[in-house]
């Protein structure tokens, strides 16, 4: 048995080391025929194929904001007035509510690029969030450098106004920063209601029929609105007779937001859904955006 394991073992070896010299006198006339580059053929184009070039992408340069500016804008919120029981200890509050016009204004100054927002009214942690969103919307857009910039946001209401919050401001504020930054002017007889993420996008907000009737009474002629606002609910009343009896229903149904506005109103409304769409309706008419590339 010893003597067969090892002729076994003698023949195996015999046989890898004569595929092991067929294998390289294959390999050498390979390289030795004319004409044959195996090695460039993979790695490098050929004399008469151009190689391929990378088209140039044209990278945002940050724009330095020097000084500084400040902008305003009104626009339109709900007020709750909350009125306090009467009927004894236990009578439940009274929330009221009605759309009002409030000034709010940006002013960007040398600093260490923070978002400040005043505190006189206070206001709530919604709001604060939306400053934010709206700072970071305008950058992307603008491609200006606010590290050292500070953004600093106040709101001017109603005397009886304690306390803002909700995040319906957010497009505004962003569109405040961006024609400080941009330097145009905004359309006075426009005003805008809708939420901003970071990546532009305007988003719907609650509300809208207080706040188109504020807009038009303080004098605007263009309401500003998400796309996703365009149908709103409405209660339309319905009576019939019923024996010797008059029944009044009144029904919930969803109705065309711009076309309930500007009939029952006298605003016109428009919808947006990025800064965009937004700037091509708040900016004065005949100013153009510049944006700086490499």
């Amino acid at each position: 048995m010893l003597r067969y394991h090892m002729q076994t073992q003698e023949k195996t070896l015999a046989t890898l080391l004569v595929l092991s010299l067929v294998m390289n006198v294959f390999l050498l006339a390979i390289a030795l025929a004319p004409g044959g580059d195996p090695g460039r053929a993979l790695s490098q184009p050929r004399e008469d194929e151009t190689p391929p070039t990378a088209t140039p992408v044209p990278l945002p340069v940050e724009r330095e904001i020097e000084g500084g500016g400040r902008a305003s804008m009104q626009a339109p919120v709900i007020l709750q007035k909350i009125e306090v029981g009467r009927g004894g200890p236990f009578a439940p509050d009274r929330v009221t509510e009605e759309g009002a016009m409030v000034d709010v204004s940006v002013e960007v100054a040398p600093g260490r690029g923070r978002v400040l927002v005043q505190t006189t009214p206070l206001m709530g942690v919604v709001f604060q969030d939306a400053a934010n969103h709206a700072v970071i919307a305008a950058q992307n857009h603008s491609h200006a450098n606010l590290s050292t910039s500070d953004i600093i946001f106040s709101i001017r209401g109603p005397e009886e106004v304690s306390a803002i919050d909700g995040p319906s401001a957010g497009a505004l504020m962003a569109m405040l920063l961006l024609s400080v930054v941009e330097g145009f002017d905004i359309d006075e007889n426009v005003t805008v209601t809708g939420t901003i993420d970071e990546g532009g996008e305007i988003g719907p907000v609650g509300g809208i029929i207080m706040k188109a009737e504020a807009a038009a009474a303080s004098g605007k002629t263009l309401l500003l609105l998400s796309g996703k606002n365009d149908r709103m609910l409405d209660y339309r009343e319905e009576t019939r007779a019923l024996g010797g009896l008059r029944v009044i229903r009144h029904r919930l149904i969803a109705v065309d937001t711009k076309e309930y506005i500007e009939e029952n109103y006298n605003i016109r409304v428009g919808y947006v859904d990025s800064i965009d769409s937004l700037l091509a309706d708040i900016r004065m008419p005949g100013e153009t955006s510049v944006t700086a590339v490499a």
